[in-house]
């Protein structure tokens, strides 16, 4: 004989049911919740980073900082998950080895002030329950320059490769590539896909041609150094019949959008001493070298004679000796197109022809992705570089209909 039960109990026990499913949800929500702070949505750094304990049921969660760098001021935010009814008794922060923070209940945060320069930190968290569980989890971040990290002797070249529709190809890997120094194949020991730190000086004409266009390279300018990635120093330089800078080396955005706006147009163009100073700010930075300079005439302070020959090829060999890669921009019928095309190819660089302001942005854009989309090849010379000299570098990739942009060599200081 079948029991067949009310409707109205049926009915009974399936809202209980439903709200004992929506309280066991609420109280999941609430935990996961207690993990990591509130209102804080972090970032993922480049490889995941973990922790756990021997039963694997204590896990470390390395939620932020967003990336590979540490500079500035940042949080270090970790996240911890832990069976029901156990609870975190002390969680450290050791930060270069150096005790920071020690924590019992989340928010589990690490504020931290790293400096306006882009060092190598080693972290390290560890963490002890009520229960006598124990976990840790490590991660060092990177350094601007690969050199710091390693010996001083490695060699480390940018290469950006570029379509038939001038696209940067990505998907690149270690083995496509193949690099010879002064014609000797070297043996690649580093290889990286992502962008890696840069110095870029910024060098707009502000010579009294200038006047009326001058606005459209200072906004097109300022969105393009809102654009780049903010472990990326910039400086701002402005030349007329002198050369000045508006703004040293720093990460401060709004500080720079005030330098180029600055600017007023007035005098002359001074294009080569402006290479020999851009040169010399990047001269001793540790990681790539980059100058952006617009102009929309030529030299007019050397005449074209032996002597301003001289000086053109003195500033250009500076540039390369320097590892200064130069994107030049030519705006205007008046711009020196076969002065700043060269400019660009002996450093490796691009150049850029323009005579409509409305597509300064696009090309300011254009170079912004060539600086985020290139690859990092690195090598130990067979020959010595307490040899001195200069050494020419030739990459090449396994890929068909393709061009590579890099620099064309660099010096080695004895």
């Amino acid at each position: 004989m079948e029991f067949a039960m009310p409707r109205r109990q049926r009915y009974f026990l399936a809202t209980i049911a439903i709200s004992l499913l929506a309280t066991l949800l609420f109280l999941a929500m609430e935990r996961s919740a207690s993990s990591s702070p509130a209102g804080d949505s972090p970032g993922i750094p480049p490889e995941e980073t973990v922790g756990r304990s021997d039963d694997g049921v204590l896990v470390l969660r390395l939620l932020s900082p967003p990336g590979p760098y540490l500079f500035g001021k940042q949080r270090v935010t970790v996240e911890v998950s832990l069976p029901s009814g156990d609870a975190i008794k002390t969680l450290d922060f050791f930060l270069d080895g150096a005790l920071r923070k020690t924590l019992s209940a989340p928010p589990f945060v690490l504020e931290e002030s790293f400096g306006d320069e882009i060092r190598s930190h080693s972290l390290l968290v560890t963490a002890q329950t009520r229960d006598g569980r124990a976990a840790k989890l490590s991660w060092i971040s990177r350094s601007a320059s690969l050199q710091s990290r390693v010996e001083v002797s490695l060699v480390t070249v940018a290469v950006a490769v570029l379509d038939r529709h001038e696209r940067f190809r990505d998907g690149l890997g270690l083995s496509d590539f193949t690099l010879a120094e002064d014609g000797v194949p070297q043996t690649l020991v580093h290889f990286d896909r992502d962008p890696t730190p840069a110095s870029i000086a910024v060098a707009l004409d502000a010579s009294e041609s200038m006047q009326g266009t001058l606005w459209s390279a200072q906004k097109a300018a300022n969105e393009f150094i809102a654009s780049l990635p903010s472990f990326y120093k910039v400086c701002v330089i402005g030349f007329n019949d002198s050369v000045r800078v508006a703004r040293d080396f720093t990460f401060d955005r709004r500080g720079l959008a005030f330098a180029v706006s600055s600017l007023k147009p007035t005098g002359g163009t001074a294009l080569y001493d402006t290479l020999r100073s851009v040169t010399t700010q990047l001269g001793t930075r540790p990681d790539r070298r980059i100058a952006v300079l617009f102009t929309d005439g030529g030299e007019s302070i050397y005449s074209d004679d032996a002597a301003g020959r001289g000086r053109l090829s003195e500033s250009l060999q500076m540039a390369k000796e320097g590892g200064v890669t130069f994107y030049t921009i030519a705006f205007g019928p008046h711009a020196a197109t076969g002065l700043l095309h060269q400019i660009a190819e002996e450093t490796g660089g691009g150049f850029y022809d323009s005579r409509d302001p409305s597509a300064l942005k696009s090309i300011f854009e254009s170079i912004a992705e060539s600086l985020n989309h290139q690859y990092s090849l690195s090598y130990y010379p067979t020959r010595p570089l307490s040899e001195g000299g200069w050494r020419s570098v030739t990459v090449s990739v396994k890929a068909s209909g393709v061009t590579l942009r890099t620099r064309p060599g660099y010096s080695a200081a004895r």
